[in-house]
């Protein structure tokens, strides 16, 4: 059974949903986009997060893949029409959002390949090397906790398999305990840091995933690739939306906001599981 912090989450995660948070774009995706280029829409730039995510795991053609946090679909379909996994199991632990991913998913012919189930990525239930990739997309900061599911994803890796996470983490030189205290959100906001755990900065970090069976690990720092331009656009779409979701939007966007001046970093993780 899951936590109460791992429900507390999932509520969350349902209410957004069935207020109409994640509607912003053609494509059902929930990250913040990888803004590379000049130019981008929105949903090209999160098409370029899901691609980005999948190369740091290593992902090539015939492996299987386990995407923790899928979200409705939309990444596990990008990267399976790039990358053409043999097969591509998703979890969440939302079930709006699964029952969505699956109608998703079918649109685009894909059912075939990928499956997605609501699940728990620190208990994960699949036996010791089940995969060849598993990818996170900004989902393991909410994770109870997030050191739970790398032992996980170690576990359900074979040997040499690759790990590919977008993630968030304090910036170095931050003090960790102002932070945490400084977190104090707008009424009728959740923050959703409701596992102080998980905040670490990237050395940290680094040696969290080596602890949990990790070698070769690499972890960029791409915050001006991917929070600044994503609340230029939360900005945009409040000033364009005449329903009850602008103040919403707005609201997101001050608190993102609100994540960058107290020190967050958005980052990008590549790691190797180590030998048994």
């Amino acid at each position: 059974m899951s936590s109460k912090k791992t429900q507390g989450i999932a509520q969350i995660y349902s209410e957004r949903h069935h207020a109409g948070w994640g509607a912003v774009a053609a494509k059902p995706y929930a990250n913040y986009g990888y803004w590379i280029r000049e130019g981008m829409t929105l949903d090209e730039a999160r098409d370029a997060m899901s691609e980005a995510v999948a190369e740091a795991s290593g992902m090539a053609e015939g492996n299987r893949v386990l995407e923790v946090g899928c979200g409705y679909g939309a990444s596990a379909v990008q990267y399976t029409e790039r990358f053409k996994p043999a097969s591509v199991i998703g979890l969440d632990i939302t079930e709006p959002r699964i029952e969505n991913a699956r109608k998703y998913i079918a649109q685009n012919g894909l059912s075939d390949v990928i499956k997605v189930a609501v699940g728990d990525a620190t208990k994960l239930d699949f036996p010791d090397g089940s995969f060849e990739r598993v990818i996170a997309i900004e989902c393991a900061l909410h994770f109870d906790t997030r050191e739970d599911f790398l032992r996980e994803a170690a576990r359900v890796l074979v040997p040499g398999g690759g790990l590919g996470m977008a993630d968030i983490c304090l910036r170095k030189g931050m003090d960790r305990q102002a932070f945490l205290e400084g977190v104090h959100f707008p009424a009728g906001s959740d923050g959703t840091l409701d596992v102080p755990e998980n905040v670490h900065d990237v050395d940290v970090y680094a040696e969290k995933l080596r602890a949990c069976g990790f070698t070769d690990v690499r972890i960029d720092i791409i915050t001006k690739q991917t929070l600044p331009p994503m609340l230029v656009q939360l900005h945009k779409l409040a000033r364009d939306t005449q329903d009850e979701r602008g103040p919403r939007r707005l609201l997101a966007a001050q608190i993102y906001q609100r994540y960058l001046d107290l020190g967050l970093e958005y980052v990008l993780v590549s790691a190797r599981r180590g030998a048994p």
